[in-house]
């Protein structure tokens, strides 16, 4: 567009620049406190009234509502929405990745009859410790002003998209078959227990990795939920391992 700014003009031209802005994959946030306000409020992306003398109208049309009249308040709105969303993300792709992994595990040690890598009270405990804090650390990882550079996401892409899932199937695939062949070996040198203890541990620790890798901008920034959710789950496992009490749980052996 060569205008950039147009003045005095009717609703209905409101409603058609908001339109035409739209039809254009744009998109569009409108800001308003009158009735003449409501059509473009209503068609837009993000309709957004005026909470401090703006008409009713006005409000009922809009998605949102600034009580405090303030614009620096929507910019600090949207910041907070692309973090949470991008933090809802890594956690969701961290996740699939990691429950992907162990299945497939399972699935492929089955598939060319060798002994289960994994044993059900093992799988617990790995559900247990890293789909719970490490998943939570990424959903609440710290502040990034970066993504206010960024152009705003399709609407209409999912949350994972194909480039994503083939992230999640590549780290998945990834895992399972490098612990695959790891087992493999360890069953021709190794007694069964032991070389389950060691794919069990491996797991784990390939999913801290993970956890690290994904959220690794969340790490820089100082997240210290995540840091110290990586070093507690490191000891836990580390206890889990040498302590007899917990050997007899798991069926571990070293």
């Amino acid at each position: 567009f060569k205008t950039r700014v147009f003045a005095r003009i009717q609703p209905e031209q409101k409603l058609r620049l908001v339109t035409v802005l739209k039809q254009l994959g744009i998109i569009v946030g409108v800001t308003g406190d009158g009735v003449n306000d409501s059509l473009a409020l209503k068609r837009a992306d993000v309709g957004i009234a005026m909470g401090e003398g703006g008409t009713d109208v006005a409000k009922e049309a809009a998605d949102i509502v600034l009580t405090d009249n303030n614009f620096a308040t929507l910019i600090k709105a949207i910041e907070e929405g692309r973090i949470i969303y991008k933090n809802i993300l890594n956690a969701t792709m961290y996740l699939v990745a990691g429950n992907l992994a162990e299945i497939s595990l399972v699935f492929f040690a089955t598939l060319i009859h060798l002994p289960l890598p994994l044993l059900p009270t093992q799988i617990l405990w790995i559900n247990l410790i890293t789909d719970s804090l490490p998943a939570l650390a990424l959903a609440t990882g710290s502040k990034d002003s970066s993504v206010l550079s960024k152009n705003p996401r399709d609407p209409h892409v999912s949350l994972l998209d194909r480039d994503r899932i083939l992230i999640i199937a590549l780290i998945g695939f990834s895992m399972a078959t490098a612990l695959l062949a790891i087992f493999t070996f360890l069953l021709t040198i190794v007694p069964q227990a032991v070389a389950r203890t060691v794919v069990f541990n491996l797991l784990i620790y390939f999913q801290l990795l993970t956890v690290i890798g994904i959220g690794w901008h969340s790490v820089k920034r100082g997240n210290r939920f995540l840091i110290f959710t990586v070093v507690l789950i490191f000891i836990l496992q580390l206890i889990v391992t040498f302590t007899p009490f917990f050997q007899n749980i798991l069926r571990l052996q070293i």
